[in-house]
């Protein structure tokens, strides 16, 4: 615990920095894409990156199991046993990517034939979907080397392996559309040349991080892919679930309304998939020390983690959401043109509620890690279901069009998570049942306060320009900050933050 507490700062640091590199790609490949490709040409690169996913329901899910199994062996020393939960999973992985390969190539071979695909690209289609499944095929197989960064707290290694990777990606498709000519299918080489180097560099961090560990075929034990498979199980269950909300939405609007319609959408979904990794920047970091005190048997200060994690979360992740919010016109304007700035009140509707999906992120590693998955998975596999028909019923019946998925994921999506995930977590943790959804009011709190803000000062003040955009924020930014540190925090909080740069305090200090 003391290492966790000494790399704390630099691993959220580093982990921010991928967040932004990422995050300038992003919005960079965006209106690049669109203006090489087309926009409904664009259209199919966000669905065809949305069926990782789905060939990652039970692959990544068993990858997830591993790393839980190993961390929790590793920190008790029983290095045999590490081995063959090791040696079980990485053989097991590499057997069920040769399984997927399988629908892979024929999913490619009949693209076109399933979804709508603007004519004369059909076959442009095939390779992309191709190219970014076998990139997915990769990240998956590195997830057991990535327990070395895991377990060391060595965040700051894996997120050069990030970076690095997403710069080749980069290089890779300007280099491809440059020289030779802009085509979809040269996006999916980028990505797998960016994912098949993170694969390789993982192995050389886990050699060297954790050499103790080692694949051994005689070590390959089928109990121990029992005992993973039946908590993967249910967070396969849990992962079938949750692609029925934003994921399915790629899937649904390509079927009725078609691919210009995507790629309409695809950039608003974008910044929730941003946040989303602005958000777990911050929740890998604590995952670990999560996964220590539940070996320990320390259900107390695991408590007291939760409910920090969910509060810090809420209030930091409410300030880029009430941002995107409050200026979305015209940063909508701004960054990709004029015909996007309409989409304003469909960045209120998506972005707004996932304020509450990211607070409460911190409460799944204690289902996974107290393996309480089993009811986590039924009911967002339920409420999943509904999404989906919700979302089929209202872009069939009314005239809401790419709104409709967008109205269905604010009941269904953020319902689940205000209510179910925290009541549940206090349930299986012995706490009241409002213990941790008091600790994202907060969040809820800055974010309506800055999206006002920023949207008053957009009225009076003609918010065209970046540098004015730039302005507006950083300001608000700011304010926020100062705000929410003397009246929301309370003097554990604070002494917890400052106990990070200064070592004045204990991390296990109450809340």
């Amino acid at each position: 615990m003391v290492e966790a507490k000494k790399r704390l700062v630099v691993n959220v640091v580093t982990n921010i920095l991928v967040v932004v590199v990422n995050t300038i790609i992003n919005l960079w490949m965006t209106p690049y894409l669109i203006r090489n490709l087309g926009l409904g040409i664009y259209g199919m690169i966000p669905l065809v990156i949305s069926f990782i996913a789905y060939f990652n329901v039970l692959t990544v899910s068993f990858a997830n199991t591993v790393s839980r199994y190993i961390a929790i062996y590793l920190n008790k020393k029983q290095i045999e046993e590490t081995n063959i939960f090791f040696s079980s999973a990485a053989i097991g992985l590499g057997f069920i990517c040769l399984i997927v390969l399988i629908p892979i190539i024929v999913m490619a071979c009949s693209f076109s034939k399933i979804f709508q695909v603007t004519k004369g690209f059909e076959k442009g289609a095939g390779w992309l979907f191709f190219l970014i499944m076998i990139s997915s095929l990769f990240m998956v197989l590195r997830v057991p080397f990535r327990t070395g960064t895991f377990v060391k707290h060595r965040f700051d290694l894996y997120n050069l392996n990030e970076i690095c990777g997403r710069i080749i990606r980069v290089v890779v498709l300007v280099v491809c559309f440059t020289y030779l000519s802009p085509k979809m299918e040269y996006f999916g080489l980028s990505y797998l040349m960016m994912c098949l180097f993170a694969f390789i560099f993982e192995i050389f961090l886990a050699s060297r991080l954790t050499p103790e560990l080692k694949i051994k075929s005689k070590l390959f034990s089928w109990t121990a892919i029992w005992e993973m498979s039946k908590m993967s199980f249910w967070l396969s269950l849990n992962q079938a679930g949750a692609l029925m909300y934003l994921a399915t939405s790629y899937i649904v609007i390509n079927i009725f309304l078609g691919p210009y319609a995507v790629g309409m959408f695809a950039p608003i979904a974008l910044w929730v998939t941003l946040l989303g990794t602005f958000a777990g920047s911050f929740c890998s970091v604590f995952s670990p020390i999560a996964l220590e005190y539940i070996a320990k048997e320390r259900l107390d200060l695991l408590v007291i983690q939760t409910c920090r994690s969910v509060k810090f979360i809420g209030i930091i992740m409410a300030i880029p959401v009430g941002i995107l919010c409050g200026l979305s016109s015209p940063i909508l304007k701004w960054w990709l043109g004029q015909e996007f700035s309409e989409l304003s009140s469909l960045v209120w509707l998506l972005i707004m509620p996932w304020i509450v999906t990211v607070s409460v992120r911190p409460m799944f590693g204690i289902f996974s890690g107290m393996d309480k998955v089993k009811i986590p998975a039924l009911v967002t596999i339920f409420i999943g279901i509904v999404n989906l028909l919700l979302s089929i019923l209202l872009i069939t019946i009314t005239d809401l069009g790419i709104y409709s998925v967008a109205v269905s994921l604010l009941f269904c999506w953020t319902g689940k998570n205000m209510f179910f995930t925290p009541i549940y977590a206090a349930i299986i943790t012995g706490q009241p049942k409002s213990a941790y959804v008091k600790e994202f009011l907060p969040g809820i709190l800055v974010v309506i306060i800055t999206s006002l803000l920023l949207l008053m000062l957009d009225q009076l003040f003609y918010m065209v320009s970046f540098m004015r955009l730039l302005t507006a924020s950083v300001s608000v930014a700011l304010l926020i900050s100062i705000i929410s540190y003397k009246l929301i925090l309370n003097s554990q909080d604070k002494d917890f933050l400052w106990s990070l740069f200064f070592k004045t305090a204990k991390v296990d200090n109450c809340g």
